[in-house]
């Protein structure tokens, strides 16, 4: 369903949220959002819903790399103080696991815990430690941390859990923007003036979530249990205050819990350094035919929620309402066909809305076996170069979807984290200038890549027999399909070779001419976790052995076949699903190919 609402009143923030209000959603949401499976945080809770207020009024006092180096470590004992599972829980192991497609870089900040990252002109890679208060700077070309700067100001951590920066951005003039939770505020650092400002949100217990920019340069933010809409205009802001900050209360619209990130619809206009807008891109509207809409999603425990965006020209609402499809909805991406692509971080699945005609299309992740979880829990999405890329949150993955040639590839990250069911906590990816894919492991203490050429290096392709699976539920009718793997000619040597490089990468080139095996699988929308409920499924094959092919070999590569049965039962539920046909190349990358079911 979908409802229009023009915004007449000006931006203003009228809903107070109360401390109840507030434990209630943070302690359900916390649940989700997290992953705060089994485990406790101690005597903490207090300390995650008590905001704690820390602005900076001056410049930094600059030292050099060394210095910081060594304040930093100093600063790090205090980590002393956690017990040894806590540690290994929230600090890693320190031990770079890379693979074939992902390098692992140790931040040289004992317990950074960093969520969000952002790229610069230049190349480099931004992070953030919310636990000490730090931001750090990392040089792609020399695969090494330039700099460390201290945030002024920056409060003593009383939780085992740094302050969660969900958020890094860079303005169009080079300035850095990112979010504070526990201070419920927004900095910016002007990168040539080595100076923070900070900006206070309206109401405590907003907690800023993500923000980006319009095409004036005007800042807009969510809040995760704020329920409004905020807005900043840089020019009239005063560090330490509120000023220059408004918000349209959603609350007044329609009736939710929290609010996920914000994004640019396609096209939207170039306004920071690490934008996917080309003004060369011919898929791209004409500039007179700016898509000036931001999109964001509301949710509903224990499901439900609305896809929104808001149309910074008009300052009008469209709300498409999506608690039909049980999901809810997180992280909004919309493609050069205005179709608006979402992850739904309960469960296994992601799907994509037409919002002329309301349609709604589930797809399922591949099974989560490389993990042992039950759920992949997709995160955040961004599009780009035709794709719809995703991180898996418990998946440990990061993952990229082909609508043209529906075609999921799924990259596992290695490090794994046994206290968090096997997850390195993924939480957060950007692309650099490059084409590269960066993430940070919250958990583990790493910045992640996968290069440009990794990403490019897919050892198979799958072709299948059809594009849909139809069953009898009645009459007890299977179907079947046949399923064609072919082997690609990769060049893992360059892959290794890469211009990305870690010291510490243990990859071996003898391991890629040793044998692999092929696991097939298969996942469906018909349910949450992906599983196929009332319908038996199998393979003909569903381990191929095969061995890598040099990339110089000459000649077709050999086709490997196996056949996919399907059956209903009598308690399989009439309807349209979607089925996602995997093949699992060792443990470093799964291929899968998306087939329509029809269920009668």
């Amino acid at each position: 369903m979908r409802i229009n609402i023009n915004v007449e009143d000006s931006l203003s923030s009228i809903m107070i949220l109360t401390k109840f209000a507030i434990v209630v959603v943070f302690i359900i949401c916390g649940v989700v959002t997290f992953g705060l499976i089994n485990f406790s945080i101690y005597n903490s809770s207090q300390a995650i819903i008590d905001p704690l207020f820390a602005y900076a009024t001056t410049p930094t006092t600059q030292t050099s790399h060394s210095e910081h180096m060594s304040e930093m470590h100093h600063e790090a004992s205090t980590n002393a103080t956690m017990s040894s599972e806590d540690k290994m829980r929230f600090c890693g192991n320190n031990a770079t696991n890379s693979n074939l497609y992902v390098t692992e870089f140790v931040i040289p900040v004992q317990c950074s815990q960093p969520v969000g990252l952002a790229v610069d002109k230049d190349n480099n890679i931004w992070i953030a430690s919310g636990k000490l208060g730090s931001l750090l700077v990392f040089n792609t070309t020399t695969s090494e941390f330039d700099d460390i700067i201290k945030i002024p100001n920056w409060p003593e951590q009383t939780r085992i859990m740094g302050s969660m920066i969900w958020n890094m951005k860079f303005d169009r003039n080079g300035d850095l923007w990112f979010t504070d939770e526990l201070s419920n505020s927004i900095w910016k650092y002007f990168v040539k003036e080595e100076k923070f400002e900070n900006y206070r949100l309206l109401e405590e217990g907003g907690y800023p979530q993500s923000i980006t920019f319009d095409s004036n340069g005007n800042v807009w933010f969510t809040q995760f249990f704020g329920n409004r809409l905020g807005f900043i205009e840089p020019s009239k802001v005063i560090t330490n205050t509120t000023e220059g900050i408004s918000e349209l209360d959603m609350s007044r619209q329609i009736d939710f819990q929290t609010m996920g990130p914000i994004s640019n619809g396609f096209g939207f206009s170039n306004t920071n350094t690490n934008d996917n807008y080309n003004d060369t891109d011919t898929t791209n509207p004409s500039p007179t035919e700016k898509n000036e809409t931001l999109w964001f999603s509301t949710a509903i425990f224990p499901e439900g929620g609305h896809i929104i965006g808001y149309d910074v020209t008009a300052q009008a609402l469209t709300i498409h309402d999506v608690t039909y499809t049980h999901s809810v909805p997180f992280s909004i991406a919309e493609d050069e066909k205005g179709l608006l692509w979402a992850n739904n971080h309960i469960t296994n699945l992601f799907f994509s809305l037409n919002p002329n005609t309301g349609e709604i299309k589930q797809y399922a992740t591949s099974n989560p076996s490389a993990t042992g979880n039950l759920t992949t829990l997709p995160y955040y999405n961004e599009y780009r170069d035709g794709k719809i890329w995703f991180n898996e949150h418990y998946g440990n993955a990061i993952a990229s979807f082909d609508p043209m040639n529906k075609t999921l590839v799924e990259y596992y990250i290695p490090s794994q984290n046994p206290l968090w069911v096997n997850s390195s906590n993924p939480l957060r990816f950007t692309f650099d200038n490059n084409g590269s894919i960066w993430f940070t492991e919250w958990t583990e203490n790493k910045l992640g890549v996968i290069t440009k050429d990794r990403l490019d290096q897919i050892p198979i392709t799958l072709e299948i027999s059809k594009d849909k699976i139809i069953l009898d539920s009645k009459n007890n009718k299977s179907d079947s399909i046949d399923i064609y793997i072919y082997e690609n000619p990769v060049n893992f040597g360059k892959v290794i070779n890469s211009t990305i490089t870690n010291s510490n990468d243990t990859t071996s080139t003898n391991d890629i001419n040793d044998t692999v095996y092929i696991t097939t699988d298969v996942t469906s929308s018909i349910t949450k976790s992906g599983k196929l409920d009332n319908l038996t499924s199998s393979f003909s094959q569903d381990s191929i052995p095969v061995k890598n092919k040099p990339s110089g070999e000459i000649g077709p590569s050999p086709q490997l076949k196996t056949t996919l049965n399907v059956s209903p039962t009598p308690d399989s539920t009439p309807g349209n699903y979607t089925l996602t046909v995997s093949a699992k190349y060792g443990k470093e990358i799964t291929v899968s190919r998306i087939v329509d079911l029809e269920i009668k």
